[in-house]
């Protein structure tokens, strides 16, 4: 069906065709939506009704069947008071085909017959580009599922098995030994776009998933299968981030590919970081890190004896017991099993498990910071012999001390004794109520001076997590074995994990 031909160049027709197009043009909202405003738009200039109809569905009576099965190349019906002109969508294909059917109360003269005729065209093309955009998300939707089960895998240890499960989307990718992670913060509305941003910029050579834990997270796995491998990526990133005020980037160090968890609890680390940082993006170098602080084979084998309990376990148990151990001590229980796709009563059972094979009690907070220690000293080298020291000793050294030092030296700058209000948060295992007891203050200004310190430290305190156990990695420098702290019991006292 040819369009209508205009008179003297410009008719009201040829204005209405040009307003069809107008209305039929794919937008980001998709071909679909498009349809529905071309239909609209047609019903409001025909004075009338216009829908698409599928075949196979109820009957609309012998002239609606007829068009769709082909037999007839348009239908009109008329009856009293009413007009319905039946036309074929345009397209490929054969029959039955999808029908438009509009329907007003005046009869169909030459120019409104033409004008449903050419918006069945348009509305034919439309009804394959939204197939073809159904096909794409499917498409979509396949492969993000995939690269979040390769994740899940990863996150869990099983690095195998997300070998296996990556080859099928993207072979190679996982032949690696060892892969960091980038952590993008980004507004929620921006997620799919920036996901969408970060494989083209990787070209395809990292495992590029929006996080199933913080729905304004965006997850990037490089893989290193050899030394200055995909060097260029963290750069093209950081421009990345250059160029868009609202996203946030951490960077993890480089990582064994079986400790996936721990490059992502890295990554997390510094995107915290980066919130309070002119360029927003931080990396393992921008803050120092107290492990490195400690003497490297001492505490290896202070960490070894610590964890033998958990390092006995079969391979495969073992695996998942520590990946979930070590994600869960940054983690509330629900983040963890949606980072590691499992329920949240398994993070909590295995929780229970290791704090049962450790002899220790897990939900006191100088003992997740032992824990989160000791599992990440656990791929460094251990010295010979005797037991290593006990990680007061281990952290009090005068690096420790000077470190310490300085993290808590923020604290200074504001007039309150915010020193006095997180040392004895910390040794009341972070309760805010025991917190503004001890100190005879309203458990109101005890949570202001965590909100102060927050900033003024540049860490989540609040949170929980990484943030707190450095936190109290530095009391426990400053005052561990040397003194109480405030004339309470010394964090070396504490639970039977410091030994």
């Amino acid at each position: 069906m040819g369009l209508p031909k205009p008179v003297n160049g410009a008719t009201a027709q040829t204005a209405r065709l040009k307003e069809l197009l107008r209305h039929a043009r794919v937008g980001p909202d998709g071909a679909e939506t498009a349809a529905r405003r071309t239909m609209d738009w047609l019903a409001r200039t025909l004075g009338g009704t216009a829908e698409v109809l599928c075949p196979g569905g109820k009957d609309h009576g012998a002239e609606t069947a007829a068009v769709a099965r082909g037999e007839l190349g348009s239908a009109v019906v008329s009856e009293t008071g009413s007009h319905t002109r039946i036309v074929p969508l345009g397209g490929e294909g054969e029959a039955p085909f999808h029908v438009l059917v509009v329907t007003r109360a005046r009869p169909f003269d030459g120019e409104s017959a033409a004008l449903a005729g050419c918006a069945a065209i348009i509305l034919g093309l439309l009804q394959r580009v939204a197939g073809a955009e159904d096909d794409r998300r499917q498409r979509d939707e396949s492969s993000l599922h995939l690269r979040l089960a390769v994740l899940q895998l990863l996150m869990g240890g099983d690095v195998s098995l997300a070998q296996r499960t990556a080859a099928g989307a993207q072979p190679g990718l996982l032949d690696a030994d060892q892969a960091w992670m980038a952590l993008l913060e980004v507004p929620v509305e921006d997620r799919g776009r920036v996901a969408r941003d970060c494989e083209e910029l990787t070209g395809r050579r990292a495992l590029v998933v929006p996080c199933p834990a913080y729905d304004n997270h965006v997850i990037t796995v490089v893989p290193v299968a050899e030394v200055g491998a995909a060097d260029w990526i963290g750069p093209a990133l950081s421009e990345y981030v250059a160029r868009h005020p609202r996203v946030f980037l951490g960077l993890s160090r480089l990582h064994p590919l079986d400790q996936v968890s721990a490059a992502y609890e890295d990554a997390y680390r510094n995107l915290v970081a980066a919130r309070y940082l002119p360029g927003r993006r931080a990396r393992h170098t921008d803050r120092m890190d107290p492990v490195d602080l400690l003497p490297v084979a001492e505490a290896a084998r202070w960490a070894s004896d610590l964890l033998q309990p958990l390092e006995a376990l079969p391979v495969r148990v073992r695996g998942q017991l520590l990946s979930t151990v070590s994600l869960a001590l940054r983690f509330t229980a629900v983040r963890t099993a949606k980072i590691m796709g499992v329920s949240r009563n398994t993070v909590r059972s295995r929780m229970e498990r290791a704090g049962e094979l450790l002899g220790a009690d897990l939900g006191d907070v100088r003992v997740r910071t032992t824990l989160h220690v000791a599992l990440q000293l656990r791929d460094r080298p251990t010295a010979p012999g005797c037991h290593g020291p006990g990680l007061p000793a281990l952290i009090g050294t005068d690096a420790g001390r000077a470190w310490a030092r300085d993290v808590l030296g923020a604290l200074d700058t504001d007039g309150r004794d915010l020193h006095r209000t997180l040392g004895v948060w910390i040794l009341a295992n972070c309760a805010v109520g025991e917190t503004a007891e001890q100190l005879g203050l309203h458990p109101q200004t005890v949570r202001e001076h965590l909100r102060r310190a927050e900033t003024l430290l540049e860490r989540e305190l609040t949170a929980g997590g990484v943030d707190v156990y450095e936190l109290a990695l530095a009391f426990l420098a400053l005052y561990g074995t040397h003194r109480p702290f405030l004339e309470q019991i010394s964090m070396a006292e504490g639970p039977t994990v410091h030994r």
